[in-house]
């Protein structure tokens, strides 16, 4: 990523800067497609200190980000980032395509193009509220995959993990789960099981529909992470 920086800072191992603002921008190179998140732009809240050595930069009081080829947006208390590899985030409120995450900690793998969120994370897109142990959002082929035990409060119910396909807003419970519907409940055998969740419209209310008799196309979306 190449980086524009604007700081007061002495030359030595570590560099720091107070109540400025840091942006750290990457676009590709000139008739290259751009990869998700090599197009980050980072923006501090306060202070901010540089190694030198290893190229990790730290903003204590926090900053945000916004990723021009995903639209992904973070909010963050602590950002920790070396250009071009990763970064990792605490106290994080994100927005993207897959709905607004509330998590303890995130982090970005830019050369993968791999979101992980983990810690007491809470997921809110349309018609579906779900909380679980960890997210990984892969951006290039825009599915979400919940592990560590999930539940979704809308609708109601809980699996073993969930794969979110942000492009259809359908959904696949995946090990052993039980859904609560209007007229009855549907379990998984004790062995586990799947159970689609097909994103419907209804009048004015987004529900979802739930089959054991899942599609072959959402199988074959899903293939990589099953």
């Amino acid at each position: 990523m190449r980086v524009r920086r604007s700081v007061l800072a002495s030359v030595t191992a570590f560099l720091l800067a107070w109540g400025l603002g840091q942006e750290a921008g990457a676009g590709p190179s000139h008739g290259q497609p751009e990869r998700p998140f090599a197009g980050l732009v980072i923006v501090s809240h306060g202070r901010q200190t540089i190694d030198l050595v290893t190229g990790l930069t730290v903003l204590p009081d926090g900053g945000s980000l916004v990723d021009r080829h995903t639209g992904v947006e973070v909010d963050a208390q602590v950002i920790r980032y070396v250009d071009g590899d990763y970064i990792e985030a605490a106290g994080v409120t994100v927005s993207g395509a897959f709905g607004e995450v509330v998590a303890d900690a995130l982090r970005i793998d830019v050369e993968n193009s791999l979101l992980i969120a983990t810690g007491e994370l809470r997921l809110s897109r349309d018609g579906l509220v779900v909380t679980a142990a960890s997210l990984s959002y892969h951006a290039l082929e825009q599915v979400v995959v919940f592990d560590g035990g999930v539940t979704g409060t809308e609708p109601a119910f809980f699996a073993d993990r969930l794969l979110l396909d942000t492009l259809t807003g359908d959904v696949l419970l995946d090990g052993r789960y039980e859904f609560a519907g209007d007229l009855f409940t549907m379990r998984s055998p004790a062995a586990g099981g799947r159970l689609q969740l097909s994103l419907r419209q209804s009048g004015d209310e987004i529900v979802y529909a739930a089959t054991t008799e899942v599609s072959p196309a959402l199988l074959e979306r899903f293939r990589a992470y099953l």
